[in-house]
């Protein structure tokens, strides 16, 4: 059921092309929440298909297509015996029940679909696009249909596929076990060092603190939406520890705690003795200047507390000048001298 207040799927009914652009929807609702709202809903619907090839906007918060294909069928003469005709999974939720045109755009989809569930028996795992490919001679098919299985209540599970990581990082862990610590470094140097020393010399404790493996952030890459998050499900442990060590400057702790944000379910912490290492190893040097033109300080109020009030002062004065205090300073000799 269309909602009453949607003023796009009256104008669609009468407009004479099968695609439509972005555009020409503004011109029929100015307002650009209200239209997004209502794309979004025709969207769900079926009635406006996006062409995927003609890209976003570019609207970061609420990014619509370029183009659309306009799909206004008499949802009326489908039956819901064809849709019961289906797998009963297809059907259990009642969505395709209550969006008929969904059933009428996707019918080879479903129908292909619901032979599968009926006659496979594969209880094998596998990536979803070589899960697509086995059902459908085609790797990007389960692609194209997502917010559709979603809204049938199809999840990957039961279609026995899993999702890759949209980024593998690089790590090094010598055994993959059921419970883990691992420790994420913001920079290459560090990461390859402890790499080495647990690959050389088969270390598995750096300040004390036992580590099962170590992990390359590169930099800003780990903030990226879902990137460390389906990475972590990748790993396919009951239990992890992340730990994260940085640079002591402003664009460092701003990495942190974008991390944080963005996979928040894992409760990523500073790894402190390295950190503490780090401003004892610094006192009395001269700290370069950061080469972030950013002005701005990140929120400390939950990450000084963390810190004597000594070495929160030394912080402070670090953010406050716009210094940087590289990981770097954690040299091979210095890590491989507290290593077990």
């Amino acid at each position: 059921m269309i909602t009453s207040g949607n003023t796009l799927f009256n104008a669609l009914k009468d407009f004479p092309r099968k695609r439509i652009t972005l555009e020409e929807l503004n011109q029929i609702c100015r307002d650009y929440e209200l239209l997004a709202e209502q794309i979004t809903e025709l969207t769900d619907k079926g009635i406006l298909v996006p062409v995927k090839r003609s890209k976003t906007n570019g609207n970061l918060k609420t990014p619509l297509y370029m183009r659309y294909t306009i799909c206004i069928k008499q949802t009326i003469q489908i039956s819901p015996e064809e849709i019961y005709s289906l797998h009963p999974r297809l059907s259990a939720n009642g969505y395709l029940l209550r969006n008929r045109m969904q059933f009428d755009n996707n019918r080879a989809f479903l129908h292909r679909l619901s032979e599968w569930l009926t006659d496979c028996k594969d209880n094998d795992m596998m990536s979803r696009r070589e899960r697509s490919f086995s059902i459908f001679g085609d790797e990007k098919v389960l692609d194209n249909h997502l917010r559709l299985l979603e809204c049938m209540g199809i999840s990957g599970d039961i279609l026995r596929f899993y999702e890759t990581p949209e980024q593998c990082f690089s790590d090094y862990i010598p055994v993959r076990k059921k419970q883990m610590t691992l420790l994420i470094c913001e920079n290459k140097d560090i990461w390859f060092n402890i790499r080495r020393l647990m690959y050389e010399s088969g270390a598995c404790s750096l300040f004390w603190t036992k580590l099962d493996g170590v992990i390359f952030g590169q930099g800003n890459d780990i903030t990226g939406k879902e990137k460390f998050r389906s990475y972590a499900r990748y790993l396919g442990a009951d239990d992890i520890s992340f730990l994260y060590c940085g640079d002591i400057d402003r664009a460092g702790f701003d990495i942190f705690l974008r991390l944080c944000k963005a996979a928040e379910e894992l409760h990523v912490e500073l790894f402190l003795p390295a950190y503490r290492k780090m401003l004892e190893l610094s006192r009395n040097i001269q700290l370069p200047d950061s080469d972030d033109g950013r002005c701005f300080i990140p929120d400390m109020s939950e990450i000084l507390p963390l810190f004597t009030s000594d070495e929160q002062k030394q912080i402070t004065q670090i953010l406050q000048d716009n210094k940087r205090l590289p990981q770097e300073i954690l040299s091979y000799p210095i890590l491989a001298d507290n290593t077990r």
